[in-house]
């Protein structure tokens, strides 16, 4: 809609003189004038305030992408303004709708008396060269700083990752040439602790590889064998994972099943059964699932430990039944007899 110089007028309001000042000192500054600057500059940023206009959608947007992406928004706050106690009405001309909507935005805003009040806001932030347009470039200069510091890492790595495996062996290969692969692969990381926890995984998973079910050290593509009843005591622990966890100590607490009595299975057990690098409380976290695994494991939660109970032992059972057998043909005999 085009504006008609009718569909303008003063804005009428009284300003603080200190604000009011600082204001067109800003627009001098920028524009080497005043007219008609102090209106027109004023009236976008009114916009802004009440949700008119492009670059109120500009500005809009950004907060949103920026709230998505997690990135603060309490970085750019404006000072209070700098208040003389002096006034004056001021009669830059703005759009009367803008001027209509501004005094609606002020009986509807917490902590504002009257529509002034905004206008003192919205020229102090300006005089400190917080307009819109500068304070959503700053955002955007921001957002994208944010998103190439949480982006480069996984770059790094991904680089990283792909650079160790093509130094490997073009098939199978052990951890000792993953080690070497490190040293010669990408730069800024040698073999040790730190590259198998923290690329091993990643090599893994990128390259599709699994641990050879009877060779821990050799690792061979997905493809060439079956390991779905692989013991996960045999894997490299920074390749474990959760599943691994849960099986360890499954397979560990019924190998230690006492074969009279209930058998005490406490989280120190399944820490040692897990190896270093895992705690009591880690492990502990892992019982509920290993009861539902099997049901001869009870969680005790108050004494925070399994309780396993005996193997049923199948000679037992059939002594019983031979015994039983035996009886029921004497008595029958007996029966016969009488």
């Amino acid at each position: 809609m085009t504006e008609t110089p009718q569909s303008r007028e003063s804005l009428s309001l009284r300003i603080d003189s200190k604000i009011k000042q600082q204001y067109e000192n800003r627009i001098y500054e920028k524009f080497g004038r005043l007219e008609p600057y102090t209106g027109t500059e004023l009236e976008r940023e009114l916009r802004v305030l009440i949700g008119q206009g492009e670059l109120s959608k500009i500005v809009d947007k950004t907060h949103e992408l920026a709230r998505a992406l997690g990135e603060d928004l309490s970085e750019n706050k404006n000072s209070r303004p700098e208040r003389s106690g002096n006034s004056e009405v001021v009669g830059y001309r703005i759009h009367s709708g803008v001027r209509a909507e501004l005094k609606e935005e002020a009986q509807s805003t917490a902590d504002v008396n009257y529509a002034s009040d905004l206008v003192e806001f919205v020229m102090w932030a300006y005089a400190c060269g917080n307009e819109s347009e500068s304070k959503v470039g700053d955002r955007l200069d921001r957002i994208k700083n944010f998103v190439e510091a949480k982006t480069s890492d996984k770059d790094v790595k991904l680089r990283r990752t792909e650079s160790i495996i093509e130094e490997l062996p073009s098939e199978d290969f052990q951890l000792k040439d993953f080690d070497k692969a490190v040293d010669e692969g990408p730069e800024g990381l040698n073999a040790g602790d730190y590259a198998r926890e923290e690329y091993l995984p990643r090599v893994v998973e990128h390259g599709d590889y699994v641990v050879h079910p009877d060779q821990p050290k050799l690792l061979i593509p997905s493809e060439k064998v079956d390991v779905s009843d692989q013991d996960p005591r045999n894997k490299p622990p920074v390749l474990r994972n959760e599943e691994d966890l849960i099986k360890i100590i499954l397979t560990d607490a019924l190998e230690s099943t006492k074969p009279t009595r209930k058998t005490i299975y406490t989280p120190a057990d399944a820490a040692d059964a897990l190896g270093e690098g895992i705690t009591k409380r880690e492990a502990q976290k892992k019982f509920k699932e290993v009861t539902a695994r099997s049901e001869q494991i009870e969680y005790n939660r108050s004494k925070n430990q399994l309780e396993i109970k005996p193997k049923v032992d199948s000679n037992s059972d059939s002594k019983y039944e031979r015994r039983s057998e035996a009886y029921n043909k004497a008595v029958n005999r007996f029966d016969q007899d009488e």
